[in-house]
């Protein structure tokens, strides 16, 4: 049995028999991990609040090979978001978020950007009220791109041709870039206005995109091709997404 210690934050967690719980956690060394926390339900537990959504610790388990569940030893709090759960918006944002992590991230296999760029985004929200929606649409991008799953926007897949800042940009059937002149008949449209904000995320942090605003239509647009990708790529909806209404 080893044991690891390692940064993490908490996506979610539920009951396990009477007074245990399993915790859903991203690390920075492990990866996706699920982890009974023995007794985390007793009123003197020694988790105490360190297992609350999107509170990031330091982890300590212990892990045997070939076994996808890992024991919890112990968990001490580095930052808590407490009060984003407050807010129903944010509490419904970090819930997404939670559960797009949960299938993007492959279990027991490190990612260094995927673990930074989601406390990157939760501390954004932390630090700006009311950026809810423009840093959906960041976290969805990054989570795509680091997914390698995201289309690249600078050329026409058909003809080649460069994409410029002030061209509209089609997207056919197969999620593919395509210019004015190659554009079907029945392709979705992101205007220049989209695809500059979309093409900003490779240079700002979650906390300066999120000085942005978003019109309706932008946010509409950029959800579109995101909420398609996602789509495509877990075969489904997602779940919080209908919960939402969304």
């Amino acid at each position: 049995m080893r044991l690891v210690t390692t940064d993490a934050i908490v996506l979610r967690s539920y009951n396990l028999a009477e007074s245990d719980r399993i915790v859903l956690c991203l690390t920075r060394s492990s990866g996706l991990i699920r982890a009974v926390a023995k007794g985390a339900r007793r009123m003197k537990s020694r988790f105490g609040a360190a297992l609350e959504p999107f509170t990031v610790i330091k982890l300590s388990f212990h892990e045997k090979e070939n076994r996808e569940l890992v024991t919890m030893s112990s968990a001490e709090i580095v930052k808590s978001h407490f009060d984003l759960n407050s807010n129903f918006e944010t509490a419904e944002v970090l819930a997404y978020m939670g559960e797009m992590v949960a299938e993007f991230a492959p279990p027991h296999e490190a990612d260094e950007l995927l673990f930074r760029m989601l406390i990157a985004c939760v501390e954004a929200l932390s630090q700006r009220k009311g950026s809810e929606r423009v840093l959906t649409r960041y976290f969805e991008i990054w989570l795509l791109r680091l997914a390698g799953l995201f289309p690249d926007l600078g050329a026409c897949t058909k003809c080649g041709a460069e994409l410029g800042p002030s061209d509209r940009t089609a997207v056919d059937a197969e999620l593919q870039p395509r210019c004015n002149k190659c554009s079907p008949a029945n392709a979705s449209l992101l205007s220049s206005e989209a695809m500059n904000i979309i093409r900003s995320t490779h240079q700002l942090s979650p906390l300066k995109f999120a000085e942005n605003h978003l019109s309706e239509s932008q946010y509409a647009e950029i959800g579109d091709l995101t909420h398609r990708l996602i789509t495509r790529a877990i075969d489904r909806r997602p779940r919080t997404l209908v919960a939402a209404g969304r």
